[in-house]
């Protein structure tokens, strides 16, 4: 046999021994080759000087399969035991005693004795059972009946022998088929004990690994073998969210070894509530990221939880992060957490309310206490709170300070209106932090004044007087040139605008800063020049940043309304006597606009110039220039660093042109900064 052990034929028929070459089969079972033949008479003895016979017992393992080679054996003799075994398919070599059945040996016919060679004997099972062994003449010796009926065809014994073991009877030693075992196992969570799929077993040294299914199993495999070999091997364990786990297994030959490693994870669940810093209410939809981690959650409408999950997972990487916040209607929050592995963090975050605040005044400048300020949106609604029961607005305190808390935002900030009775309506951006500084103006005073002849300083009747911007009816002045508006509202930013028209003159206007209780604005006329025909070109030109600015007119078109050109429709102007001739995005210019006359003359009135910064960038630092020509004459150039305001607003108001239907022109500068966007009409 392989261990080295042989079987001897008596009679000097030499020795049998397995073969070295033969294949042995696929779970290690041998064969003695060649086939062994055997005479009628011969007996294969196995009883050797020296071994003491346990009496006539021997072992029948179950699942027996025949051995197509033995043919013709007589077996057994006086005093010797005889083992009737097999190696079945699933068994690679004998187990052991539980898959054994004893059974007595006795003479077929019944007669006393010790069965002798060439008897023919019955096996008697404890249980009672017969099993019988007939003799060499049958055609299938060794085929097996029960209690005198004859089994299946296929219910056949291998007859194997081998040594003789004092007290144990007939029994084959171990033999050890292959030099290595299955290795298998489980991975499990350490805390929970749930499976652990995805983590990569490797016995370090050898070529054989395996990947954890969905069940946390694995079996070590190199390409298609599932042998490990036999020795002393360290196994590592990973796995991306736990902790790796090393071990030292032994693997002995033909001993399955199953594995449970329990993996400690290498991360923490971090969860958390959000809430209203002010009332402790839970705060929906509010945006959670662990910066740089890919981890974020939005928290839910009803309770204000979160958790951090990456692609389905709940567990955070460990190390220090930094945890944002950030909901429309609060102050972002930035903190700090130190995740520890398998240490799970609630957070507790409260957000405040984004504020805004500023001041009423009226036109004296004077606190307006205990008048309500409401939010509107850009159509002039009001702007109602989340719950949609109540307006955002407040009242104001007795030094004319109010706050508005809780002003949506956006991601990026948000122009809103803000407003009281009998004031105009003030916009401004709202930031994720809040805004402050509003003023609103509120009240009225008296504007008067007189309009005059600029060259020869005498009285204008009938000149048409107008505060610009306001719904206040125009006058007319009187005999001596004066006018009188009882109540005017002052602007925004607590100032008036009064214009003065009359036929033969051109336009005048001015806009000054409201005086309590009586603005005086005198203004002046002059005299329409003679006809001119050459056309009033505006030329914005302009530096690197900010890198897209956008030339805008309005003016009169000629069904008493305002016409609006702009690079949105300079291809199909609104009006035939005004164009612009490129809208220049990345360059410097210049975008002209050019006011022609018609075939007859001009079409009268006032055009408005204004420059729509585009790219967003504050103004400040701009190389911004409008440059007025009529003809080949300069009329005059204006710089957007020398505007008031902020440079940080998105519209220069630069000036207005009067032009009356002989061409004559008059510049207005306006040199102001205000807010707006693309599609705002001066």
């Amino acid at each position: 046999m392989r261990d080295g052990r042989y079987l001897a034929a008596p009679g000097g028929a030499g020795w049998l021994t397995a073969s070295g070459t033969a294949d042995p089969g696929p779970f290690g079972t041998f064969y003695v080759t060649p086939a062994p033949t055997f005479a009628d008479t011969w007996v294969f003895n196995v009883c050797n000087d020296g071994w003491a016979p346990s009496g006539n017992v021997i072992r029948i393992a179950p699942r027996f399969v025949p051995h197509p080679d033995i043919n013709g054996n007589r077996w057994g003799g006086p005093g010797c035991d005889v083992s009737v075994i097999s190696y079945p398919l699933s068994v690679p070599g004998w187990r052991g005693a539980e898959q054994e059945y004893t059974a007595r040996m006795i003479k077929a016919d019944g007669s006393d004795g010790e069965p002798t060679s060439g008897d023919e004997i019955l096996l008697v099972a404890a249980e009672g059972t017969y099993f019988r062994v007939r003799g060499p003449g049958e055609e299938r010796p060794g085929t097996v009946v029960a209690d005198g009926t004859a089994a299946a065809a296929d219910t056949m014994f291998q007859l194997v022998r081998n040594e003789v073991r004092p007290g144990d009877g007939w029994r084959p030693a171990k033999v050890v088929c292959v030099n290595c075992a299955p290795v298998t196992g489980v991975v499990r969570n350490y805390g929970t004990g749930e499976p652990v799929p995805g983590a990569h077993v490797v016995a370090d040294g050898t070529s054989f690994e395996a990947t954890t299914d969905a069940q946390g199993r694995f079996t070590l495999t190199s390409s298609t073998d599932t042998c490990v070999p036999a020795g002393t091997h360290t196994l590592n364990t990973t796995h991306p969210t736990h902790l790796p786990d090393e071990r030292q297994i032994t693997v002995e030959p033909e001993v399955p070894l199953d594995l449970v490693i329990d993996l400690h994870l290498n991360c923490a669940p971090v969860t958390g509530l959000v809430q209203d810093y002010g009332s402790g209410n839970p705060l929906g939809s509010a945006h959670v990221v662990a910066e740089g981690t890919g981890f974020t959650a939005t928290t839910d409408e009803d309770q204000g939880r979160f958790a951090l999950v990456l692609d389905g997972s709940g567990c955070v990487v460990p190390g220090t992060h930094t945890l944002i916040t950030t909901h429309d209607t609060h102050v972002p929050d930035r903190r700090q957490i130190d995740v520890q592995p398998e240490v799970p963090i609630d957070l507790a975050i409260d957000l405040v309310c984004t504020p805004v605040s500023g001041v009423v005044l009226d036109a004296g400048s004077t606190p307006v206490p205990n008048v309500v300020v409401f939010l509107l949106d850009a159509d002039g609604h009001k702007v109602r709170r989340p719950d949609g029961q109540t307006y955002i607005q407040t009242t104001t305190g007795a030094d004319g300070t109010w706050t508005l808390w809780c002003v949506p935002h956006g991601d990026t900030g948000r122009q809103w209106f803000f407003w009281t009775a009998g004031a105009n309506k003030v916009s401004a951006f709202v930031p994720p932090a809040g805004q402050a500084g509003v003023t609103i103006r509120v009240g009225s005073v008296e504007v008067r004044g007189t309009v005059t002849d600029a060259e020869t300083a005498a009285p204008v009747e009938d000149a048409t007087v107008t505060l610009t911007g306001t719904a206040v009816p125009s006058t007319t002045t009187d005999t001596v040139g004066s006018y009188r508006f009882s109540t005017a509202q002052p602007d925004t930013t607590g100032q008036v605008t009064v214009s003065a028209a009359h036929v033969g003159y051109l336009d005048a206007e001015r806009t000054v800063p409201a005086q309590v209780p009586t603005t005086i604005v005198d203004l002046q006329l002059i005299p329409v020049v003679p006809i001119q025909v050459e056309p009033v070109v505006l030329t914005l030109e302009w530096g690197d940043h900010p890198a897209d600015l956008d030339a805008h007119v309005s003016g009169p078109d000629t069904n008493n309304g305002r016409f609006h050109l702009f690079y949105a429709n300079r291809q199909t102007a609104p009006v035939d006597y005004a164009s612009l001739n490129v809208d220049d995005q990345d360059a410097h210019g210049p975008e002209n606009i050019t006011i022609s006359p018609t075939a007859t003359d001009f079409i009268p009135g006032q055009y408005r110039y204004w420059v729509h910064n585009y790219s967003g960038l504050t103004f400040a630092g701009s190389a911004a220039t409008v440059t007025v020509r009529q003809g080949s004459n300069q009329l005059d150039q204006y710089t957007v660093a020398a505007a008031t305001g902020s440079q940080d607003e998105r519209v220069w108001h630069v000036v207005n042109v009067k032009i009356t239907a002989t061409g004559a022109v008059q510049l207005i500068p306006v040199q102001r900064m205000r807010g707006g966007d693309a599609n705002t009409r001066l």
